[in-house]
């Protein structure tokens, strides 16, 4: 019995650690793409995806409150490049990258604006804590 147990948690470790070490490799293949100093939220759309009107109305909210964030809005039929690029599987997807360009998080799916907001908090606390990305900011005529 206690063999038994011990297989299925060394199985679910290495699922575990299979899991973040394919999510890593995802990220790191991924270009980046974003204004200098300044975090960016890729919202992949298309006008035959049914739930990405709801998705647009989470986006649009976020825009509302964060100033500071570079939102495109991208149709992935019309832009099959960028969406390709960004390994967009399905829609809606949302990428967030930081204040250098790289990829910090990715949604597959509905993601609430909560969970958005979320990650924007954590990339706006790295902007604000990266000296590079400030210097960044300041060539460019933004402040941090």
């Amino acid at each position: 019995m206690l063999e038994r147990l011990a297989l299925v948690l060394v199985l679910a470790a290495a699922g575990v650690a299979a899991y973040a070490l394919l999510r890593q490799l995802h990220m790191r293949r991924m270009q980046p793409a974003a204004v200098a100093g300044r975090p960016t939220l890729l919202y992949f759309r298309s006008d035959t995806c049914a739930v990405c009107p709801t998705q647009g109305r989470f986006v649009d909210e976020l825009a509302g409150q964060w100033g500071d964030v570079t939102i495109e809005r991208v149709d992935a039929e019309r832009d099959p490049e960028t969406a390709a690029r960004y390994r967009v599987f399905t829609l809606p997807t949302t990428v967030l990258l930081d204040g250098r360009g790289q990829v910090r998080h990715v949604n597959y799916g509905l993601t609430d604006a909560h969970k958005l907001g979320r990650q924007l908090a954590q990339l706006a606390d790295s902007v604000e804590n990266d000296p590079q990305i400030r210097q960044i900011g300041q060539i460019f005529g933004r402040s941090n």
